[in-house]
Protein backbone atom coordinates (compact mmCIF):
# COMPACT_ATOMS: atom_id res chain seq x y z
CA UNK A 1 0.00 0.00 0.00
CA UNK A 2 1.03 3.17 -0.87
CA UNK A 3 1.17 6.13 1.92
CA UNK A 4 0.91 9.74 0.33
CA UNK A 5 3.61 12.30 1.80
CA UNK A 6 0.64 14.20 3.49
CA UNK A 7 2.99 17.72 3.30
CA UNK A 8 3.81 16.92 -0.62
CA UNK A 9 3.92 20.17 -2.50
CA UNK A 10 0.24 20.77 -4.32
CA UNK A 11 -0.73 22.81 -7.35
CA UNK A 12 -2.84 25.98 -7.48
CA UNK A 13 -5.34 24.49 -9.13
CA UNK A 14 -6.35 21.61 -6.94
CA UNK A 15 -7.69 24.97 -4.37
CA UNK A 16 -9.57 26.68 -6.65
CA UNK A 17 -13.13 26.96 -5.52
CA UNK A 18 -16.22 29.23 -6.50
CA UNK A 19 -19.17 30.14 -4.11
CA UNK A 20 -22.38 31.65 -5.76
CA UNK A 21 -25.29 33.05 -3.78
CA UNK A 22 -28.36 35.20 -4.20
CA UNK A 23 -28.46 38.16 -2.69
CA UNK A 24 -31.57 39.03 -0.25
CA UNK A 25 -32.99 41.74 1.15
CA UNK A 26 -31.50 42.05 4.78
CA UNK A 27 -27.99 41.85 3.32
CA UNK A 28 -28.64 45.49 1.52
CA UNK A 29 -27.99 48.79 3.48
CA UNK A 30 -31.37 51.28 2.48
CA UNK A 31 -30.04 52.26 -1.10
CA UNK A 32 -30.60 48.60 -2.01
CA UNK A 33 -26.63 47.92 -2.49
CA UNK A 34 -24.88 45.29 -0.51
CA UNK A 35 -23.00 45.60 2.72
CA UNK A 36 -19.63 45.43 2.18
CA UNK A 37 -19.48 43.76 5.52
CA UNK A 38 -21.62 40.69 3.46
CA UNK A 39 -18.91 40.55 0.70
CA UNK A 40 -16.20 40.28 3.19
CA UNK A 41 -17.93 37.56 5.53
CA UNK A 42 -18.39 35.80 2.06
CA UNK A 43 -14.57 36.60 0.73
CA UNK A 44 -13.41 35.25 3.76
CA UNK A 45 -15.29 31.71 3.32
CA UNK A 46 -14.74 30.99 -0.21
CA UNK A 47 -10.68 31.93 0.34
CA UNK A 48 -11.16 29.73 3.53
CA UNK A 49 -12.06 26.77 1.23
CA UNK A 50 -9.57 27.50 -0.81
CA UNK A 51 -7.02 27.32 1.71
CA UNK A 52 -8.41 24.38 3.77
CA UNK A 53 -8.79 22.65 0.03
CA UNK A 54 -4.70 23.51 0.17
CA UNK A 55 -3.88 22.28 3.64
CA UNK A 56 -5.54 19.01 3.20
CA UNK A 57 -6.65 18.74 7.14
CA UNK A 58 -6.88 20.14 10.33
CA UNK A 59 -8.21 23.66 11.17
CA UNK A 60 -7.38 27.21 9.48
CA UNK A 61 -7.68 30.49 10.86
CA UNK A 62 -8.05 33.43 9.40
CA UNK A 63 -4.64 35.86 9.75
CA UNK A 64 -5.51 38.64 7.83
CA UNK A 65 -7.69 39.80 5.00
CA UNK A 66 -6.14 42.61 3.09
CA UNK A 67 -6.15 44.78 -0.39
CA UNK A 68 -9.81 44.10 -0.64
CA UNK A 69 -10.49 46.65 -3.35
CA UNK A 70 -14.54 47.07 -4.26
CA UNK A 71 -14.84 48.13 -7.60
CA UNK A 72 -18.76 48.06 -7.64
CA UNK A 73 -22.02 47.99 -5.99
CA UNK A 74 -24.01 44.54 -5.80
CA UNK A 75 -27.55 45.45 -5.89
CA UNK A 76 -30.48 43.12 -4.21
CA UNK A 77 -31.33 40.26 -5.78
CA UNK A 78 -28.62 39.81 -7.53
CA UNK A 79 -25.93 36.52 -7.80
CA UNK A 80 -22.58 37.17 -6.49
CA UNK A 81 -20.29 34.46 -7.42
CA UNK A 82 -16.82 33.96 -5.24
CA UNK A 83 -13.93 33.38 -6.47
CA UNK A 84 -10.53 31.64 -4.64
CA UNK A 85 -7.36 29.91 -5.32
CA UNK A 86 -3.72 29.87 -3.46
CA UNK A 87 -1.30 32.28 -4.79
CA UNK A 88 1.56 31.79 -1.68
CA UNK A 89 2.43 29.60 0.78
CA UNK A 90 4.67 30.30 3.60
CA UNK A 91 5.57 27.96 6.27
CA UNK A 92 2.33 27.48 8.64
CA UNK A 93 0.84 30.01 5.98
CA UNK A 94 -1.83 30.21 3.67
CA UNK A 95 -2.49 33.36 0.92
CA UNK A 96 -5.83 33.48 -1.46
CA UNK A 97 -6.81 35.31 -3.94
CA UNK A 98 -10.16 36.14 -4.40
CA UNK A 99 -12.32 37.51 -7.10
CA UNK A 100 -15.88 38.65 -6.76
CA UNK A 101 -18.64 38.77 -9.74
CA UNK A 102 -22.06 40.52 -9.37
CA UNK A 103 -24.67 39.87 -12.24
CA UNK A 104 -28.51 40.24 -12.28
CA UNK A 105 -30.10 36.84 -12.35
CA UNK A 106 -32.43 38.02 -15.54
CA UNK A 107 -29.40 38.36 -17.84
CA UNK A 108 -25.75 37.05 -18.08
CA UNK A 109 -24.34 40.52 -17.32
CA UNK A 110 -21.22 38.93 -15.05
CA UNK A 111 -19.17 42.19 -13.22
CA UNK A 112 -16.23 42.72 -11.53
CA UNK A 113 -17.44 43.69 -8.07
CA UNK A 114 -14.46 43.15 -5.60
CA UNK A 115 -10.87 41.66 -5.40
CA UNK A 116 -8.76 41.16 -2.63
CA UNK A 117 -6.38 38.86 -0.42
CA UNK A 118 -6.84 36.58 2.45
CA UNK A 119 -3.90 35.08 4.40
CA UNK A 120 -5.00 32.24 6.43
CA UNK A 121 -2.54 30.24 8.93
CA UNK A 122 -2.72 26.29 9.59
CA UNK A 123 -2.98 25.00 12.95
CA UNK A 124 -2.96 21.19 14.87
CA UNK A 125 -5.76 19.54 15.86
CA UNK A 126 -5.97 21.32 19.28
CA UNK A 127 -6.22 24.33 17.33
CA UNK A 128 -3.72 26.02 19.70
CA UNK A 129 0.03 25.68 17.17
CA UNK A 130 0.56 26.34 13.94
CA UNK A 131 1.37 23.54 11.66
CA UNK A 132 2.97 23.37 8.57
CA UNK A 133 1.15 23.58 4.88
CA UNK A 134 2.11 21.81 1.58
CA UNK A 135 4.28 23.97 -0.85
CA UNK A 136 3.08 25.46 -3.50
CA UNK A 137 3.62 23.88 -6.97
CA UNK A 138 3.91 26.97 -9.67
CA UNK A 139 3.02 25.67 -12.90
CA UNK A 140 2.42 28.81 -15.16
CA UNK A 141 4.67 32.23 -15.10
CA UNK A 142 1.31 34.20 -13.86
CA UNK A 143 1.52 31.29 -10.96
CA UNK A 144 4.90 32.35 -10.09
CA UNK A 145 4.31 36.13 -10.55
CA UNK A 146 1.36 35.55 -8.25
CA UNK A 147 3.81 34.03 -5.77
CA UNK A 148 6.11 36.86 -5.43
CA UNK A 149 3.90 39.35 -5.45
CA UNK A 150 2.46 37.61 -1.91
CA UNK A 151 5.94 36.86 -0.63
CA UNK A 152 6.07 40.78 -0.86
CA UNK A 153 2.79 40.97 0.18
CA UNK A 154 3.84 38.44 3.36
CA UNK A 155 6.40 40.24 4.45
CA UNK A 156 4.45 43.64 4.46
CA UNK A 157 1.59 41.75 6.67
CA UNK A 158 4.12 40.80 8.97
CA UNK A 159 5.61 44.61 9.74
CA UNK A 160 2.33 45.46 9.97
CA UNK A 161 1.28 42.96 12.55
CA UNK A 162 4.43 43.69 14.79
CA UNK A 163 3.25 47.47 14.31
CA UNK A 164 0.09 46.58 15.65
CA UNK A 165 1.62 44.13 18.52
CA UNK A 166 4.06 47.64 19.44
CA UNK A 167 7.05 46.09 18.62
CA UNK A 168 9.60 48.37 19.01
CA UNK A 169 12.18 46.65 16.28
CA UNK A 170 9.23 45.38 13.52
CA UNK A 171 10.39 42.94 10.58
CA UNK A 172 12.02 44.80 7.94
CA UNK A 173 11.17 44.12 3.96
CA UNK A 174 13.14 40.68 2.99
CA UNK A 175 13.34 39.88 6.77
CA UNK A 176 12.37 35.57 6.74
CA UNK A 177 8.30 35.71 6.35
CA UNK A 178 7.41 33.05 8.63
Amino acid sequence: MMILDPIAPKPARDSRVTLAVITEPGQTNPFGTLHGGVLLRLADECGAIAALRHSGRGRITTAAIDSMTFLGPVYVGERVELEAVVTYVGRTSIETRIEIHAEPIEAADRRLVAVGYALYVALDESGERTRAVPGLVLETEAEREAAESGKTRQELRLIRRDQARGQANPRRPGEPTD
